[in-house]
């Protein structure tokens, strides 16, 4: 059987692919098995996650960072008070207005 050599990024040595030893863990995501609220179908694994959700055109929260609900909760909040800056901008518009028909 051929020889193959690698780099050791951990010894700074090329050595025999067979004798290198990494202490590298797989990173395992555990999926928890659920039933579609959607077709009632049981998902079971990420696949079959990503298949539904592509079939049926929808989305799963863990596709969003967790930073993303807080800033979509500060935006909805805006819209809802009239702060964002389009709504600034509407009342700064109605102010020059009245204000231009005020001086006549």
């Amino acid at each position: 059987m051929k020889k193959v050599y690698v780099y050791d990024s951990e010894t700074k040595k090329v050595v025999e692919k067979s004798t290198l030893q990494h202490n590298h863990s797989a990173a395992v995501h555990t999926f928890n098995a659920f039933t579609s609220p959607i077709d009632g179908t049981r998902i079971r694994d990420s696949a079959q996650l990503r298949s539904h959700n592509r079939k049926h055109g929808v989305t799963d929260q863990r596709d969003y960072g967790p930073d993303w609900f807080a800033r979509e909760s500060k935006s909805r909040d805006d819209r809802l008070t009239g702060a964002t800056k389009a709504d600034k901008q509407d009342r700064l518009n109605a102010l020059n207005r009245a204000y231009e028909q005020q001086r006549g």
